[in-house]
């Protein structure tokens, strides 16, 4: 697993950076796989951030002055 002290863009210039040495298609196969699982660690690791700073979010509503909780719809 990915370092989870890496902050999201830290994650996922990562994997910006395995998904580009995939496409350039100069890596071995063993390489590749090799890279390829290192890309899904750092995408779960990104989904894993963005899921904790959902759950942190409220939106707050103006016009009655409360807060709920943020809501994907």
């Amino acid at each position: 697993m990915p370092d989870n002290k890496l902050s999201f863009e830290e994650a996922l210039a990562k994997l910006e950076s395995a998904v580009s040495k995939l496409r350039a298609g100069d890596c071995t196969l063993e390489e590749s796989v090799k890279i390829y699982e290192k890309s899904v660690e750092y995408y779960k690791l990104c989904e894993q951030i963005l899921k904790e700073a959902k759950q942190k979010i409220e939106i707050y509503r103006p016009d009655t002055g409360e807060t709920e909780d943020f809501d994907e719809h």
